[in-house]
């Protein structure tokens, strides 16, 4: 569900509790045969502590993710493959910020909204919120609106065993996520994700929870219900996102960074400035011992081949579309490359993007060794290949 390494020393000593046989722990063995409730109470947002640990199996890969600290507000959580990124307690908000990822890189998202007024739980709460976000390797950005309702309460059976839940389904953009969520286990035990015609699914494994807040489980007494807005009516109106994946402003606001009136020209003149200075530094780096001969290019790379290498990440097409065009102004050997894309789901709540890469690569070795001065220059570059 849930979000550098140099924490990682500090989270060993954390998820060593997760073995104590102090916690209360939910296995397939312990609660398969746990009957249906005849109703659940509303439930409060969970309790976390340092320590909590939950297993998944994220459509056929096992993973481990454990609280490390917490705050009135805000969760860290690691993995079993050193990924550390902070979380709300609404547990259907996406990660606020994380460490790394193998596609975006270091990023952060901001909430705009109140998704914590989802709880308590109980079936008809509806909220609708804003996430704006970016990453190393999608700087422009990108923003989408979700929204979630508790459709009801069910009883499902996972690995873990079965549970008693609440039913959450949330929209966003490209895809369906549906939540059950247990407040026993201060969790969800399952997550169906569509994507198109594609479906994944993520459930509980085990779970292993610190006996500081064992005894935090909500009781039977009900709460008032709390008022949301309808679905079709957010609290306040939610900023849009244009094709090339920047944020547009709201009605009577400026877009961000947008220039004056008669400021434009003036820009254009300056770059071109700027643009004919560059040229003559890059002549004058041509020159060999002041003989005037300027220096032998580099040899080029094969024109042709199945290997690619991976620039950048974008929300659209469109934006790959422009984010080459600006690439190949700034690193000339990509002009005799071919460009392609391909989309990828990043997972954890942040939807899909649109993966840049130059193609025209005839092995690994030969992508490696094209990436090698643009790293240099601070430009994320990965071999990718084969190519279908």
């Amino acid at each position: 569900m849930a979000q550098g390494r140099s924490l990682i020393a500090a989270v060993i000593g954390a998820v060593a509790l997760a073995g104590c046989s102090s916690m209360p722990s939910f296995t397939g063995g312990e609660s398969g045969s746990k009957p249906p409730a005849n109703g659940l109470a509303p439930a409060p947002a969970p309790i976390y502590s340092p320590g909590d640990s939950f297993v998944y199996d994220d459509n056929g890969t096992v993973t481990t993710e454990r609280v490390v600290s917490t705050s009135p507000d805000r969760v860290v959580w690691t993995n079993d493959k050193g990924l550390i990124w902070t979380k709300d307690t609404a547990v259907v908000t996406p990660p606020l910020m994380w460490s790394d990822d193998p596609e975006l890189g270091r990023g952060r998202q901001t909430i705009i909204g109140s998704p914590h007024q989802l709880f308590p739980l109980q079936e008809g709460n509806v909220i609708a919120y804003s996430v704006r976000g970016s990453s190393e390797n999608a700087p422009a950005g990108w923003q989408d609106e979700h929204r979630c309702v508790v459709a009801g309460q069910e009883a499902v059976e996972v690995k873990a065993g079965r549970f008693d839940t609440f039913r959450i389904d949330c929209q966003r953009k490209d895809y369906r996520d549906t939540y059950f969520y247990s407040p026993t286990v201060q969790n969800y035990v399952l997550r169906d994700r569509q994507i198109g015609d594609r479906t994944t699914r993520k459930q509980l494994v085990s779970a292993d929870l610190a006996s500081a807040h064992a005894d935090a489980q909500p009781g039977a007494a009900p709460t008032p219900p709390v008022e949301t807005a309808p679905m079709t009516a957010p609290h306040a109106p939610m900023p849009t996102i244009g094709e090339d994946g920047t944020m547009m402003p709201g009605p009577g606001e400026q877009q961000p960074g947008a220039m004056m009136p008669g400021e434009e020209d003036k820009a254009k003149t300056l770059v071109s400035r700027l643009e004919n200075v560059v040229t003559r530094l890059e002549k004058l780096a041509g020159v060999e011992g002041g003989e005037g001969k300027m220096a032998k290019p580099a040899a080029s790379h094969s024109a042709g081949g199945n290997w690619a290498v991976h620039l950048a990440s974008y929300r659209s097409q469109k934006g790959a579309s422009d984010g080459w065009k600006i690439l190949q102004r700034q690193f000339p050997q990509l002009k005799g490359k071919t460009m392609r894309t391909s989309e990828f789901d990043s997972g954890r709540g942040r939807g899909t993007y649109t993966r840049l890469l130059a193609a025209g690569f005839a092995s690994e070795a030969e992508a490696k060794d094209f990436c090698r001065p643009l790293v240099a220059k601070g430009q994320f570059c990965q071999a990718k290949g084969p190519l279908p």
